[in-house]
């Protein structure tokens, strides 16, 4: 078996349950509660995001400070990013629809980071493949359906002027021993890579510091992404921002569903956003990992596993629809339904996701200036 590895530049190895609890107790995170579920299903009007009732979202640093403040009627905003080296998946998506979920119950900002730089500065891609990448992912993004209104995002190289100005703020609060411990990154590593995470940690604080009053920031990320948040929380205060808050997820599973999380690079590995229906359905039936029986027989009489089954996972994620969930779930798990079935469900619910998608896609093509960060917007939206 494959020694877990997570970093923010690479993960491999197999994530199961056991290998979550060591990284919750390796980077010091809190799992998600009933108590901190109850006060978020009180405010979301007894409704909760599929990625969080399903135990996706599943840690947190300091969630409950920023449920205080909301309750308080004081001010957070989200902030949330994207490394855009290659086409959309959808596993990059979802944790997308949970943030576009926070950002409508709480009514707040989101700042949304692109970081080309990153994937220049880690990666083997040109910049001009890397602009490409950075433009389709952020009409993937907007596809969605954030508000215009209080939806920043920041590109790094576009946005380079205001984000190097508070950048070296906290570069100047980082040693490279720290950057060495932390991210693994050594000596034969360029130097852009030890300065990168300082780019990455500005957004935790840049709304309060363009708005010129401090406000909490919630972020949610994968739980690989963490190490930059730990330095983050340590450098904020000496800055005289709150350290920032999280929620935090478990990768989404593979199609083979045996390794860490889907990969871009592997075309079999994940259903990408611009599949057709033939290319989803090929895909969920040829490479799905099922939690079905090994026989027909089997099957019916045993029922499935829908917890580790891809299909049903991938359709429980999609379906707002709380009791059909819970319908499908009972009834594959008691052998009423297949595996094949059950494949042909997900199939259906996730093309017509995407095909939707691709829909708003083409109509947000000459809107997406509305979306782009704008500092003097910002402090005139305060």
């Amino acid at each position: 078996m494959e020694k877990l590895n997570v970093t923010p530049w690479e993960v491999s190895g197999e994530l199961n349950d056991n290998a979550y609890s060591k990284l919750v107790e390796r980077f010091g995170v809190d799992l998600i509660n009933d108590n901190l579920l109850s006060r978020i299903k009180k405010i979301a009007n007894g409704k909760l995001h599929p990625l969080l009732s399903r135990n996706v979202f599943f840690a947190h640093r300091e969630l409950n400070l920023v449920l205080d403040d909301y309750e308080n009627g004081k001010p957070f905003y989200l902030y949330t990013g994207r490394g855009p080296s290659g086409k959309m998946h959808i596993g990059h998506l979802l944790p997308f629809t949970f943030t576009l979920w926070l950002q409508k119950t709480f009514n707040v900002d989101l700042l949304i980071q692109l970081t080309d730089d990153e994937k220049f500065l880690v990666g083997s891609r040109e910049k001009s493949e890397i602009e490409k990448f950075t433009n389709d992912n952020i009409l993937d993004i907007i596809s969605l359906g954030f508000d215009p209104k209080k939806t920043h995002i920041i590109a790094d190289y576009k946005s380079a002027k205001t984000l190097y100005y508070y950048a070296t703020d906290v570069a100047k609060h980082i040693t490279v021993s720290t950057i060495k411990a932390v991210f693994g990154v050594n000596d034969s590593d360029n130097i852009g890579k030890l300065f990168f995470p300082s780019m990455q940690i500005t957004p935790a604080f840049l709304l309060s510091a363009l708005r010129g009053k401090n406000m909490r920031c919630l972020i949610p990320y994968a739980i690989d992404q963490d190490p930059y948040f730990r330095v983050a929380r340590d450098v904020l205060p000496k800055l005289g921002y709150y350290k920032p808050s999280a929620i935090i997820s478990k990768f989404l599973p593979s199609l083979q569903g045996n390794s860490a999380k889907m990969s871009s690079s592997k075309e079999e590995s994940a259903i990408f956003l611009e599949d057709s229906k033939e290319q989803v359905r090929k895909k969920l039936m040829k490479y799905a990992f099922s939690g079905g029986r090994d026989t027909l027989e089997e099957q019916r009489k045993y029922g499935a596993n829908p917890d580790i089954d891809f299909a049903f996972l991938e359709y429980s994620f999609l379906e707002e629809d709380q009791g059909k969930v819970d319908k499908v779930y009972q009834e594959y798990k008691s052998g009423k339904i297949l595996s094949g079935e059950m494949k042909e469900i997900a199939a259906e619910k996730i093309s017509s996701f995407l095909e939707s998608l691709k829909t708003k896609k083409e109509k947000m093509k000459d809107k997406v200036e509305e979306y782009m960060f704008n500092p003097e917007k910002i402090k005139l939206s305060n």
